[in-house]
């Protein structure tokens, strides 16, 4: 409705004009704000407010109000480790820190959302935020890679064994050089492949295929590979009409009735699990007091014990999980063994980094142990 017809309806139906003109306005006013109020620029700017203030007050005083800490979400929607890990600061610190989470940090058509959010940290504009390990090796640190190695962390136990042992702390430390503090990484569901009308089992089911991933060194070099085309999709590309852009992707299938997705999954190969960092500000760190900073790491350290009670029943869960529209398909024997084959260049890749290979060699000690005992 133009300015003009708005006026004669004001005129001719008044009750009318309040019913639809109010809710339009504001939706076209939340239109055209929305992006702004998430640009880079809006973000920097709210960042620098918050620290302008900081400079009134030195630090979380005892007896006084709590302290916000901006925590940077990529999503619409926080994951349950990110509300577990809210909770833990309020009890860990008495409730001398409180968490307020920054909802869709980024614009909807951004396809690098993650390493957008984890800018927004490097630079001082969040105190806190998340991303999957797989996108710090695209900001330059790939320490945290190997967790992606294709088939290496396949199964729930040798994901449990992995995130309790000191190796998942030792390869958070690399984020320093970013301006970053790591302060746990979490498990989460495997990650499976999906298609929306081929049928992705063996190698030559991925030849000439364009699969979304998320932004991820290790998915590109695994896709390459297979034959496949690695693309990075947006939220908006992904809630639009995703079967027109891409074939497939990996996902767990916790997400596929979100993403209202149709097609088939590869229920039984398991190519890399959901494991991701929550990060600090080095900046807010230095300025917290000491008893703050003990906070965060109680509360990062028992986010962990209840992402690894979470994940016992994870199995269960991705079963429970599939939509009446997504067909589940199995891969036989054969074609398990010819797809590790083909991943195989990307596991020695890894390999021959000095900043991976250290840490991939361990990854593979733990996993090794954990088969041995099974």
């Amino acid at each position: 409705m133009n300015v003009r017809g708005a006026a004669k309806l004001l005129v001719t139906d008044p009750r009318e004009f309040a019913r639809r003109v109010p809710p339009a306005l504001d939706w076209r006013w939340r239109s055209a704000w929305s992006p702004i109020g998430r640009s880079d620029t809006r973000r920097a700017i709210d960042g620098a407010a918050v620290w302008a203030a900081r400079s009134l007050r030195r630090r979380p005083e005892a007896g006084g109000r709590p302290l916000t800490l901006r925590f940077a979400n990529a999503q619409l929607s926080r994951l349950p480790e990110l509300e577990w890990f809210a909770e833990e600061v309020a009890d860990a610190s008495s409730g001398a820190l409180r968490i307020s989470f920054v909802n869709n940090w980024t614009t909807a058509d951004n396809p690098l959302e993650e390493t957008a959010t984890i800018k927004g940290v490097m630079g001082n504009h969040a105190d806190l935020g998340w991303a999957g390990t797989r996108a710090f090796g695209c900001l330059g640190v790939r320490s945290l890679d190997p967790l992606q190695t294709p088939f290496l962390l396949e199964n729930y136990r040798a994901l449990d064994a992995v995130c309790r042992d000191d190796v998942a702390t030792e390869m958070l430390e690399p984020l320093t050089r970013l301006g970053l503090a790591g302060l746990v990484v979490l498990p989460g569901a495997q990650r499976k492949p999906f298609a929306f009308a081929r049928r992705l089992l063996g190698p030559r089911d991925y030849e000439g295929a364009k699969l979304r991933i998320h932004e991820s060194l290790v998915a590109e070099s695994a896709y390459r590979a297979l034959g496949a085309e690695a693309v990075t999709l947006s939220v908006k590309q992904m809630a639009s009409r995703a079967d027109a852009l891409v074939d497939g992707l990996d996902v767990q299938t916790e997400a596929l009735a979100g993403w209202g997705l149709r097609g088939s999954i590869t229920f039984n190969v398991n190519l890399w699990p959901r494991t991701i960092a929550i990060v600090a500000s080095r900046r807010t760190l230095e300025w917290l007091g000491k008893a703050e900073r003990e906070a965060l790491g109680v509360a990062a350290s028992r986010t962990l014990v209840r992402a690894l009670d979470h994940l016992t029943d994870q199995e269960q869960r991705d079963l429970d999980a599939l939509p009446p529209t997504v067909t589940a398909i199995y891969a036989d024997d054969e074609q398990v063994a010819a797809l590790r084959q083909r991943l195989e260049p990307v596991r020695e890749e890894l390999r021959a980094d000095p900043a991976t290979g250290p840490f991939l060699e361990r990854l593979e000690t733990i996993v090794a142990v954990v088969g041995a005992a099974a």
